[in-house]
Parts: structure tokens; sequence; C-alpha cells
């Protein structure tokens, strides 16, 4: 009886864990904004927070799906209007705007106390946008199964959250 119990806990175990682990892509509304800077130049460039629709990596780390492809896009703007010959690029993103306006005043804040040492451009929306990069290996999405417990629970949360405001 014992060993019956251990086997359906093990497979129960086992479908959890590969279901949590599942790969596939989501789409979702990012804020993002690249920066870009050369190791032969004190100009750094930096876009405006632009809202794109993304795909995110469908687990627990919610990372932006190709965003060195998003880099890119950055890196060719600048080559191709000779800005930068060979600039290094990098493209912050959060899923909310708050969260992204955070990341981009503490990065614009860290070359601009750099007792003058960088020339910060801006890169308006106007000159560059993103453009929507869909993963080679996209799966389908589909939501979550939630049950009527997780339900209940969490609407009594909020229901403490609101009340505690």
């Amino acid at each position: 009886m014992k060993l019956r119990q251990v086997l359906i806990i093990t497979a129960l175990l086992l479908g959890w864990v590969n279901n949590s682990n599942a790969k596939g892509y989501k789409p979702a509304k990012v804020y993002m904004f690249g920066f870009a800077a050369s190791f032969n130049d004190s100009t750094v460039y930096m876009t405006n927070i632009q809202k794109v629709d993304a795909y995110l990596v469908d687990d627990r780390t919610h990372f932006l799906a190709n965003r060195e492809d998003y880099s890119y896009q950055l890196r060719s703007y600048l080559q191709s209007n000779g800005l930068v010959s060979y600039p290094t690029c990098i493209t912050m993103f959060a899923e909310n705007e708050k969260s992204a306006m955070k990341k981009y005043v503490k990065l614009k804040n860290r070359y601009e106390k750099a007792k003058k040492k960088y020339f910060i451009k801006p890169v308006s929306e106007n000159q560059f946008s993103y453009n929507t990069i869909k993963p080679d290996d996209i799966t389908s999405y589909t939501e979550p199964q939630v049950s009527k417990k997780t339900v209940v629970k969490s609407k009594k949360a909020q229901a403490a959250k609101d009340g505690n405001k």
C-alpha cells in the first residue's frame, strides 16, 4: 500500500515538474529602450522608452525572446546613419512602464554624473523604433489552467490588500 502511494505521489510530482519546465513563448507588451556606446568615442546614444509587442520566454525567468536581435536593430540603425562605426548596444526592457523608467533613469544618471566624460545623445522614436521579432521555434501559448481554489485564494488576497490601502 505504501509503495503504491509513493509511486502515485512521484508520478504527480514528475508531471508537475515537467509542466513547469515547459518552454514556449507568450506574447506581451513590454517597454524597452536601447543604449549604445563605443570604446573609441565619448558619445553615448539612448533611445526613448518604447512600447513594443514582443515575446517573453514562458518560464520563470520571463526573458525577452531574441533579445540580442533588438540590440542588433539599434546597432544597424547607428551604423547605417554613420553615427558610430562599431557600437556596443544593449536593449533593456520591463513589463511595465514604471520599471522601465526606473532602469532608464538609473542608466542615464550613471553617465550624466561621470564628471562630464560622456555626452548623451537622445534617439527619438521618430528616428528609430523597435520592430517586433517573432522567435524561430515559436510554440503556441496556452493560458495555464487555474483551479477554483486558486481563484478564491487570490480574490481573498486582493480583498485583504484593498482593505490595507
